[in-house]
């Protein structure tokens, strides 16, 4: 369960990134690789326009036994980026302060700091999962193409199908037509099962830059998990050291501390 939220909070940052850039313009060519190019020169304003960024949101999930509640704080800079996790488990918080993990990229290697691991590296394959569907504009080719046009939260969107799914993470996207902004998108899980994410309540954060505030995440039908920013903050000059791994200290219970409460619950004692 604590991998599946870290994993998920994960993904979250990188929609984060994918749905920031791409304010108002007054339209759109229907083919793909106009699109495609139209994408790449917006977002590179967007690097111009916002030299680092940090949020604040909070994420609720929702298991069959009981919902999870999770704080997450995101900080970006360059190609640089940090989330710190806090999650509340009930029954196992013990009024602690949670669990808390931290994921960094350095600009380089990919780091998962917490009291119970330690600091771990992570292995290149785990790191591309992290990082997969950091923007679309950079890793849909021009292989993806327009599949057809619906209208999601009261916007006119394209249907892009993307072909590279290891790549992008995700397998179709809905493009808003006048902005480019992600308003939903699709990825098909292990199994087979697929899990779709739908971007809501976009605010301006500077200028005619854009991103959602709330992101809901189904399986099927089903919901799984809400996310909400609680704050968000550009060009407040970040330090390097946030994203320097040797530089961190986590707080929260450790899996000694943690082994204790649960034998203490077990016990009654």
């Amino acid at each position: 369960m604590k991998e599946r939220i870290n994993d998920t909070g994960m993904k979250l940052l990188m929609v984060l990134l994918i749905t920031l850039a791409l304010g108002v313009s007054p339209g759109i060519a229907a083919d793909w690789p106009s699109v495609l190019k139209q994408g790449k020169t917006k977002y590179a304003g967007f690097e111009k326009d916002v030299k680092d960024m940090a949020v604040i949101q909070n994420m609720t999930m929702i298991t069959p036994e009981q919902k999870i509640a999770s704080e997450s704080k995101l900080f970006r800079k360059g190609k640089k980026f940090r989330m710190e996790t806090k999650t509340q488990i009930p029954g196992m918080a013990g009024g602690n302060g949670g669990m808390e993990t931290i994921v960094i990229f350095d600009g380089k290697d990919m780091w998962m700091i917490s009291p119970f691991m330690g600091k771990q590296k992570l292995p290149e394959e785990k790191e591309k999962e992290h990082k997969a569907g950091e923007n679309w504009w950079g890793t849909a080719s021009e292989k993806a193409k327009i599949v057809g046009s619906e209208k999601v939260g009261g916007r006119e969107c394209y249907i892009v199908e993307i072909q590279e799914q290891k790549e992008s993470h995700f397998n179709k996207i809905w493009l808003d037509k006048k902005t480019l902004l992600v308003t939903k998108a699709e990825s098909k899980e292990a199994k087979g099962k697929a899990m779709v994410w739908v971007y809501s309540d976009f605010k301006k954060i500077k200028g005619d830059w854009e991103m959602p505030y709330k992101t809901e995440i189904y399986e099927g039908s089903k919901l799984l998990s809400t996310t909400v920013v609680k704050s968000l903050k550009v060009n407040k000059g970040l330090s390097d050291d946030l994203f320097n791994p040797d530089k961190v200290k986590t707080k929260g219970s450790g899996m000694q501390d943690m082994m204790k409460m649960m034998m203490k619950e077990r016990t009654g004692e």
